[in-house]
């Protein structure tokens, strides 16, 4: 019996949000994972359809696929 596993050849990134220090909610990016820059304005859509844009203040690795975004809502 074999398998075909096709998840190996798929890019993803999870990035976990963070404004003013507070847990917001995560997001799963399949495909080519988006640049991020510190700076920079990031909308940030959430579960219940509401969309925030809030300022990249930092970026932190979570690991390879993973990392935290940290945004400031001034």
């Amino acid at each position: 019996m074999s398998t075909k596993i096709t998840s190996r050849n798929r890019r993803f990134c999870i990035f976990d949000y963070f404004l003013d220090g507070v847990y917001l909610t995560w997001e799963e990016v399949e495909g080519q994972c988006p640049v991020l820059i510190p700076g920079d304005d990031w909308d940030i859509r959430l579960e219940d359809g509401t969309q925030i844009t809030a300022k990249i203040i930092e970026i932190e690795d979570v690991s390879e696929n993973e990392c935290r975004i940290y945004l400031n809502s001034n």
